[in-house]
């Protein structure tokens, strides 16, 4: 819904001090920390964040994560920007937004996802195929996509100018900002098609309302800032150990992601308990399929680069916004 750096990457004595916070279990701070993060929605891209939670490794380094759940990435920044909340995991995108609009400067200090965790299913009975051009499939459809400003809103209108279609006439837009919204215009024969993610899409899947999906956005776009935790720079600078400390223990949870898999799906049944269990296992062969999160939490410049020109292509930015605004690597 989302780049290179001002500071040179932190070595030697600095780099072992970051990792020490892990290694020894060592709190990075005399007393736990509330740290009040945000989330524009309950998301398998952002599970590395959860496991982080729920095995400790914030505690490790002296945080007490409260996470709040809110309706869009805008929503989540917002909190961020008003000084009600901390930090927050989701686009960095906002982070351009914002700058362009004189807000507060916010970075992002590691990644969770480096993919576009979003996939075109069209209602059941609705005619494509995924062995033809995306173009093909779409034209001519109703598309259920989130409100401008959205990352998959920008996403398809980027792909319907690389593949030379007007989005005004030869493909109908609906922009619907919940993703309630949109299982209901495909429920109701509103939509044709709809930009999910899971578990909805598991769950259209299984209830019928929608087929697999026929594109994946992680093949279609290769490389893509999806996901960052993000944190104002004001804090970064006054209270560089904070920062050090979310990205030590944020790294050890993508390390579990990746080591220990039969962990990693019994941290997500937890995250996502109403979902049966072939539902869960299929959303996690599909995150780990499409290259889903970032194993070492770094935030390449090409990743910034492809979703700046989406932004650009689409209209939601008419300026250059360097990768170094966005994104602060040192502490990784």
């Amino acid at each position: 819904m989302s780049n290179f750096s001002r500071r040179q990457v932190l070595g030697g004595a600095a780099g072992l001090a970051a990792a020490s916070f892990i290694g020894t279990g060592r709190s990075a701070f005399a007393a736990t920390r509330k740290l009040i993060v945000t989330e524009p929605g309950h998301s398998v891209d952002s599970l590395p964040f959860y496991v982080g939670i729920r095995k400790g490794y914030y505690k490790e380094v002296g945080l007490d994560i409260q996470l709040v759940t809110s309706e869009g990435g805008g929503k989540a920044m917002a909190a961020v920007q008003s000084g009600n909340a901390d930090a927050y995991i989701g686009g960095p995108e906002h982070i351009a937004f914002a700058d362009i609009k004189g807000g507060q400067p916010i970075n992002a200090v590691v990644a969770l996802s480096n993919r576009a965790n979003s996939f075109v299913c069209a209602r059941t009975g609705v005619s494509v195929d995924p062995a033809k051009p995306f173009a093909e499939n779409i034209k001519g459809k109703k598309i259920a996509v989130g409100t401008r400003g959205a990352t998959d809103n920008s996403v398809l209108l980027y792909l319907l100018k690389r593949d030379g279609l007007d989005p005004r006439t030869d493909v109908v837009m609906l922009e619907i900002e919940t993703s309630a919204g949109r299982i209901a215009a495909m429920k109701n024969g509103q939509a044709d098609m709809a930009m999910v993610f899971e578990p909805f899409i598991s769950q259209g899947v299984k209830t019928g309302i929608w087929q697999e999906p026929f594109a994946s956005m992680p093949k279609e776009l290769g490389l893509f800032s999806w996901t960052t935790v993000n944190l104002p720079e004001k804090t970064i600078k006054s209270d560089p150990e904070l920062a050090k400390a979310i990205v030590a223990a944020t790294r050890k949870s993508l390390e579990l992601i990746f080591a220990d898999e039969a962990e990693m799906r019994a941290i997500a049944a937890e995250e996502f308990p109403t979902l049966p269990k072939d539902d869960l296992d299929a959303i996690m062969t599909r995150a780990r399929d499409n290259d889903m999160w970032q194993r070492d939490g770094s935030m390449p410049e090409e990743a910034w680069t492809k979703l700046e020109s989406i932004l650009t292509i689409s209209g939601m930015i008419k300026q250059d916004v360097p990768y170094k605004q966005i994104f602060d690597p040192s502490f990784l």
